[in-house]
């Protein structure tokens, strides 16, 4: 495989256009190409250090890396300081001389033009991972709006942004239909770098998701207006969401509720359903019980322990159990205490 100038910008050329990276870098892999496939039909001493330069037109420059040193101990990597002058007359100890090494034609063997290509494979990917890692390392905790691409039974694939996420099947919300096309939000929890490559944790299912989509709706949250202090979910079913106001003229639910139920009305959306409770935070567990059991109307609480007896008029009872014993369910989670309905 010969080498000329208008070959390489050619192929720097379908690089950018192919990969959409910055020119620079693709010239640097282009070089580390190239120096595999010198090394392989040209250099003996494999461990030898070499430069690549690349022209504006294409042009191909090798040079082979010697330390200039007093005494030298190797010299297939070091020269004496008389020796570099004879080359560059202004060279000092210490230095690195470049000894251009480029043969008359740049031709390649098969062997030689296969390494280069798995080098450049190789550089381009890992470019492709750190791109890719930097895109995403700072939107950790943030709700992301993805594109349904395909379905399967145990997994959804996502575009985000224009990168491919699989959303497995225990972070989908249980019963929820995904149709090819549609836009949802996911909760990117984490990014990580593994052996296997870089991670992208993203749920629908955690309380963390429920706290991202009210972030996104209600500004006075990141104000610190308002704070939410406790989350409970049956993901797909009901949220109960406790909030505290740190000013003592705003309603911290009507907050979250918002004017003309706007805000609520938009979480629903986004939830595709999901029913969500505000409760205000308090400090009398007995009101906090009966409010965590809205929207069944509580006769009386009495509380022994860890456990709460909650009296609730015959008509009550299955609202206070919720379907699925939701309801219960997630105000025992909430408030920390077993409760019993009579």
């Amino acid at each position: 495989m010969k080498l000329d100038g208008k070959t390489i910008q050619l192929a720097i050329m379908q690089l950018v256009e192919d990969y959409k990276f910055d020119p620079a870098q693709i010239l640097e892999i282009m070089k580390l190409g190239i120096k595999s496939a010198f090394r392989k039909d040209f250099l003996k001493d494999k461990k030898a250090q070499l430069q690549v330069s690349i022209a504006g037109d294409g042009t191909i420059k090798i040079y082979r890396e010697y330390d200039v040193v007093e005494t030298p101990e190797n010299d297939e990597y070091e020269m004496t300081l008389e020796e570099a002058k004879k080359i560059l007359k202004d060279t000092k100890i210490g230095e690195k001389l470049l000894i251009d090494i480029t043969p008359e034609e740049l031709s390649f063997s098969r062997i030689a033009a296969q390494a280069a290509g798995q080098t450049i494979k190789q550089s381009l990917k890992s470019i492709e991972r750190e791109n890719f890692y930097q895109k995403f390392q700072n939107k950790q905790g943030e709700l992301l709006r993805a594109k349904v691409l395909r379905v399967h039974a145990d997994s959804i694939v996502l575009d985000i942004d224009g990168t491919t996420v699989v959303l497995g099947a225990e972070w989908q919300v249980p019963n929820r239909v995904y149709n090819l096309g549609e836009e949802i939000f996911v909760l990117l929890r984490q990014i990580s770098k593994g052996t296997g490559g870089i991670v992208l944790d993203i749920t629908q299912t955690s309380q963390d998701f429920i706290e991202a989509v009210l972030r996104k709706i209600v500004p006075e949250l990141d104000e610190g207006t308002v704070e939410i202090t406790r989350i409970a979910r049956v993901p797909g079913k009901r949220s109960k969401v406790i909030v505290t106001s740190h000013d003592e003229r705003t309603d911290p639910v009507g907050v979250m509720v918002g004017p003309r139920w706007d805000r609520i009305n938009t979480v629903l959306t986004l939830l595709d359903g999901e029913k969500i409770d505000f409760i205000e935070e308090t400090t009398d567990d007995h009101k906090l019980i009966a409010d965590c059991l809205k929207p069944a109307k509580v006769k009386a609480v009495e509380i022994k322990g860890k456990k709460a007896f909650v009296q609730v008029d015959e008509d009550q009872k299955a609202l206070a159990i919720g379907k699925w014993a939701s309801n219960i369910k997630l105000a025992s989670q909430i408030t920390g205490y077993t409760i019993e309905i009579q």
